[in-house]
């Protein structure tokens, strides 16, 4: 605020002289521009919350999406509408994360076709999944999704979230957004709380429990090679024959995982590296995808160190190699061969842990 000068009098019982208006001029200059070394306090930039990002430290950090789903499915939030597929495709990788892997929806990282990265990290409440997509630390997601669970569960409190009016859905999102705006400002300021330290793997191995390989959502291989039931796939029917019945959960994994991987790219134009679900303390299982040349992806269930990763995909590329060298023409025969070399490299390797 402009500062004013007024003319100090010393007998209070004096009247004050009476001055031109002309001369009661504000100060123009500030202690920034007279000492040295002071700087100028810069204001932030307003925060819009339908902008493509918020750039929340410099431009390396920043929130392109902020959502609210329930379990059921009931979309409950979307910050920006252009990215409101989100919701959906969390409900879709919830399902997966909760039944064949057994675990909570923890993070997604996309990487698109220049090779850039960025996360979906979620957070569950009550039945409902709260959602942050952009480019942060874990620690610093995890507060901001935290702290939106919190605010919204005291909004919904005594409500059904799944069957809400329009007009307490007006007023609910109404009031969130102006929190949100809240939770970001505080996220500027605390930033340098945060450490931004990995906390390391309890595991030193990766296990591999099924790899996959598909060319333009078709797949091509499939080969569960979970035999103790550690991923829960279940298939409709009693089989007779085991290898059926193998095949038949094959399938099924497949299906999911394609429908995963096309419905993310379709959308966003990135693929998932990798979708984290969390078993427990730094325990995690991974759904992973690796792309190749002539628009095939290797994919892989497992558990452990994800870390380690690169060197399952290592292992299984030179198996792989000859079958990618031309795009995919629907004839399966070559890749089954290949389904048979796969399955020898993996047990050969004790308890299929990846060290």
């Amino acid at each position: 605020m402009p500062q004013i000068s007024f003319e100090y009098v010393d007998n209070i019982d004096d009247e004050p002289k009476k001055r031109d208006p002309k001369e009661f001029k504000p100060k123009t200059e500030t202690a920034s521009s007279k000492i040295p070394g002071v700087r100028k306090k810069e204001k932030s930039p307003p925060i819009d919350l339908d902008a493509e990002r918020i750039d929340l430290k410099g431009k390396n950090e920043y929130v392109k999406f902020c959502g609210i789903t329930s379990v059921k499915r009931t979309p409950l939030f979307a910050s920006n509408k252009r990215l409101h597929y989100l919701l959906e495709l969390t409900n879709n990788l919830d399902f997966i994360a909760t039944s064949i892997l057994g675990g909570d929806l923890d993070k997604m990282l996309l990487k698109s076709a220049n090779g850039d990265t960025e996360k979906c990290q979620f957070f569950e409440k009550n039945n409902i999944i709260y959602i942050l997509y952009g480019k942060f630390p874990d620690k610093k997601g995890k507060w901001v999704l935290e702290e939106m669970a919190k605010y919204f569960s005291d909004l919904v409190r005594g409500k059904d979230v799944n069957n809400l009016s329009k007009l307490d859905k007006f007023d609910i999102e109404k009031k969130f957004k102006g929190h949100l705006l809240f939770i970001f400002k505080e996220y500027k300021q605390l930033e340098d709380v945060f450490s931004d330290q990995e906390i390391p793997y309890i595991e030193d191995w990766i296990r591999v429990d099924y790899v996959g390989l598909s060319s333009m959502s078709i797949g091509v291989i499939s080969v569960l090679l979970d035999r103790e039931g550690k991923l829960n796939v279940k298939v409709p029917g009693e089989f007779e024959d085991p290898a059926e019945e193998i095949e038949m959960k094959e399938s099924l994994l497949t299906a999911k995982i394609e429908a995963i991987a096309a419905n993310t790219l379709g959308n966003t134009g990135a693929y998932p590296r990798w979708i984290a679900v969390k078993l427990g303390f730094q325990q995690y299982r991974f759904l992973t995808f690796k792309k190749y040349r002539n628009d095939y992806f290797l994919s892989c269930l497992s558990e452990g160190n994800l870390k380690k990763i690169e060197k399952v995909e290592a292992k299984l590329e030179p198996i792989l190699h000859h079958g990618m060298n031309t795009k995919f023409s629907g004839n399966l025969r070559p890749f089954n061969k290949l389904k048979a070399t796969i399955k020898d490299l993996v047990d050969k390797i004790p308890g299929r842990k990846f060290t």
